[in-house]
């Protein structure tokens, strides 16, 4: 009998998986009260619900807020469902949803998309991750068949997965912010950095990606995922006893040059406001 699946969350992601399913003629309901997407008997009758929420980060002294997630769990009104997260969250959090919820089983899918190319980047992604639970192992190869097939897949701890995430948009901040230093380094030279980078890039151990210096018209990394992503980790990594000194001073540096020219570095697009 075919699954019946449902999406949380309408957004960027949400949305693009949406799209993917139905062109492998999977219909998925979707559920997203702010935009009119109000039936909760799609939450009832679903057996696998796919989670796209927010999880912001404020700079207000809150940090990491999982709030809309821990919304969307608390709005299913039956239990033993297949729940994938799709919000990029903490290492831990996953596990720790099982505990405080076990009337469903949990697993993490973390995407990797490019808001100028998102449904291509879903459709055919590179890598495809699912990670577990104590509860959920069994349950990780149906959902790894429901998503587009990639060369790299693999079932992993639900830990592991939530940072395989966080490591990847960490290094793109640093990588953001290297690039813009040397871009300063090349114009006090009197060099072309279009000429330099395009002589870099062409080296697959650096890549082409996130060399570029201005991005929709401003310099340094922002947007819905990278500020926030980069505070959380940083975040994470103190609560552990952990300094990551190096993302911190990228983090710092990314500031003071989006501030610099008068950026709201709150980035609410990636950290809509509380209001529930």
């Amino acid at each position: 009998m075919p699954q019946q699946i449902t999406i949380m969350g309408t957004g960027m992601v949400g949305g693009a998986l949406d799209r993917y399913f139905q062109t492998q003629n999977i219909k998925a309901n979707l559920y997203d009260p702010p935009k009119g997407l109000d039936d909760v008997s799609v939450l009832a009758n679903a057996d696998v619900i796919f989670i796209a929420v927010p999880t912001p980060y404020y700079l207000d002294g809150s940090g990491f807020d999982e709030s809309f997630l821990r919304a969307a769990i608390e709005a299913i009104p039956n239990s033993g469902k297949t729940i994938v997260l799709k919000s990029t969250i903490l290492p831990g959090i996953t596990d720790r949803f099982q505990e405080e919820y076990p009337e469903h089983r949990f697993l993490f899918n973390p995407e990797f998309l490019t808001e100028t190319t998102v449904d291509y980047d879903m459709a055919h992604p590179t890598r495809q991750i699912v990670g577990y639970t104590s509860q959920s192992r069994k349950d990780a190869e149906l959902v790894m068949g429901l998503l587009p097939r990639a060369p790299f897949e693999k079932v992993v701890p639900a830990k592991t997965a939530e940072l395989v995430k966080y490591f990847g948009n960490a290094f793109y901040a640093l990588k953001v912010a290297y690039a813009n230093q040397m871009f300063d380094l090349a114009e006090k030279l009197d060099l072309d950095y279009d000429l330099l980078k395009a002589c870099v890039e062409t080296e697959p151990m650096v890549g082409k990606t996130h060399l570029d210096i201005f991005h929709k018209g401003y310099r340094g990394y922002g947007g819905k995922c990278l500020p926030k992503d980069t505070r959380a980790i940083i975040q994470l990594a103190e609560s552990a006893g952990i300094d990551l000194s190096l993302l911190k001073q990228a983090e710092a540096y990314n500031n003071a040059l989006c501030e610099k020219q008068g950026l709201n570095i709150q980035w609410e697009e990636g950290s809509p406001k509380k209001d529930l």
